[in-house]
């Protein structure tokens, strides 16, 4: 379910800390809320509360911050 999934992402966060593609002072925990929370932009989207656009350009931004 739910819980399930995101222990995974939660563990490929900190596998990608471990081997050095991810910042060793980012918490997992909460990288791995946000890049969750992220998911939360369809709904936004099919809304027309934001423009596909727009929601792409807040993924980048957020994924360029992570992943330097």
């Amino acid at each position: 379910g739910l819980v399930r999934g995101r222990e995974q992402v939660e563990q490929l966060i900190r596998q990608a800390i471990a081997d050095g593609h991810i910042a060793a002072d980012r918490d997992p925990a909460v990288e791995t809320n946000l890049l969750l929370a992220l998911t939360g932009l369809t709904p936004l989207i099919e809304l027309g509360v934001i423009a596909p656009a727009d929601a792409l350009t807040a993924i980048d931004t957020h994924l360029a911050r992570l992943l330097p």
